[in-house]
């Protein structure tokens, strides 16, 4: 068995919702540098609000300290505050309503997600340098700094070694099927443009 074989279980599961994430009309804008600092703010709050839900559902759920995560390391909404104060924006934001995990896989593939949308925040902050003067307001998109890779290897970690527990990868599968499908009815709700 690989060493990454949940990962792998986990991607190939959630890889047609991921795909079509990328062709949301706000993502594309902001990859490619064509968001202005209007929608930017509008795309922070709606990213905060989902943070919100995310960590509010996660913290209502098991305990992943069993497998070495420490949630409270992991909350981005500050990231998202901090960038809206930066950008002179009250930091509003309606909160997505998500259920606590019922059980311990169903919260690591929450997490899968949530710790995955980190990978290509670098990029994402690079494409901001044409629409945003200096480093403020980015802060969500560069993660976790120095510790980003660090933070990355211990999430990979954590989840193989719940994926490898008899019955943990089906939860974690459809702990990760949950909350794209969540994330994209956010951004993307059907017959509507979200921002």
């Amino acid at each position: 068995m690989p060493g990454d074989a949940a990962r792998q279980a986990l991607r190939q599961a959630t890889g047609a919702v991921h795909e079509r994430l990328h062709g949301v009309p706000v993502f594309a804008r902001l990859a490619s540098g064509r968001i202005d600092t209007g929608e930017y703010v509008l795309l922070l709050r709606r990213l905060l609000g989902f943070h919100l839900g995310v960590e509010a559902a996660l913290g209502g759920g098991p305990s992943l300290l069993p497998y070495g995560i420490t949630l409270e390391q992991r909350r981005r909404s500050p990231m998202l505050v901090a960038d809206l104060v930066a950008l002179r924006a009250p930091p509003l934001a309606a909160v997505a309503d998500l259920p606590a995990p019922s059980c311990a896989g169903f919260a690591m593939g929450c997490l899968y997600v949530m710790e995955g949308s980190t990978l290509g925040g670098q990029h994402l902050a690079r494409a901001l340098d044409g629409v945003l003067p200096g480093e403020d307001g980015r802060s969500f998109l560069r993660g976790y700094g120095a510790r980003h890779g660090a933070m990355w290897r211990e999430c990979c970690t954590a989840i193989e070694a719940c994926g490898a527990e008899s019955g943990r990868l089906a939860g974690m599968i459809a702990g990760a099927e949950a909350t794209f499908a969540r994330f994209e009815s956010w951004f993307a709700p059907p017959g509507a443009r979200c921002i």
